[in-house]
């Protein structure tokens, strides 16, 4: 929980001194590099600058869905601090693995204060949610944001999660849609190759 925190944070730093980052990759990108290579990996670090930018709109668009979703089960239920508690479910919702777990966790402890059927039944919606978040809307929701399709990202997600856990699952996304630009890219390269013989 610590790194993921830690990790968040650093992350916010990353881009707001994103300018600064970049203009010091591509000093010493020039000075190192070839200039047909630097040309070459400079459309590729766009590129993959683009696709990191489309994976955060898409994760804050995953989180107000979330929210979204929660507020309305919640008002329609009547139950207390469904605006707060929606807030919370979609904010921890961009948290890949334990943010959802640490969202329902304070929802059903502020809930059993009050009443607990409606800790209960916030539990198994919460559960459902999730579930349906994880299989698919994120998948569908990437899929169309990134270009990759939807069984890409949720194999993605299966793999680097088994493998490398809670990272493995932040980075599943951004890495398969890199991979899906490369492979595309690649194909039309060849294809451009075969076309010139």
């Amino acid at each position: 929980m610590f790194n993921g925190v830690i990790s968040f944070i650093l992350a916010i730093y990353v881009l707001l001194d994103k300018g600064k980052l970049m203009v010091g990759v591509k000093r010493l990108a020039f000075s190192i590099l070839p200039e047909q290579k630097y040309v070459s990996y400079g459309d590729f670090w766009n590129r993959c600058n683009k696709i990191l930018i489309r994976y955060i709109g898409g994760d804050l668009l995953d989180g107000l869905i979330v929210g979204m979703a929660n507020c309305i089960f919640m008002m329609i239920l009547r139950m207390p601090y469904a605006a707060l508690l929606s807030v919370i479910v979609g904010v921890t919702n961009l948290a890949p693995t334990f943010g959802p777990i640490v969202g329902g966790a304070i929802g059903v402890l502020l809930l059993l204060l009050v009443n607990p059927w409606s800790a209960l039944w916030f539990l198994i919606f919460t559960i459902v949610l999730q579930t349906c978040d994880g299989y698919v809307i994120k998948p569908k929701l990437f899929g169309n944001t990134l270009g990759v399709s939807s069984v890409w990202i949720l194999m993605a997600l299966i793999v680097f999660g088994r493998m490398f856990g809670v990272l493995g699952v932040l980075l599943a996304i951004p890495f398969a849609a890199i991979m899906n630009f490369l492979y595309h890219d690649w194909i039309a390269r060849r294809e451009k190759e075969k076309q010139n013989q």
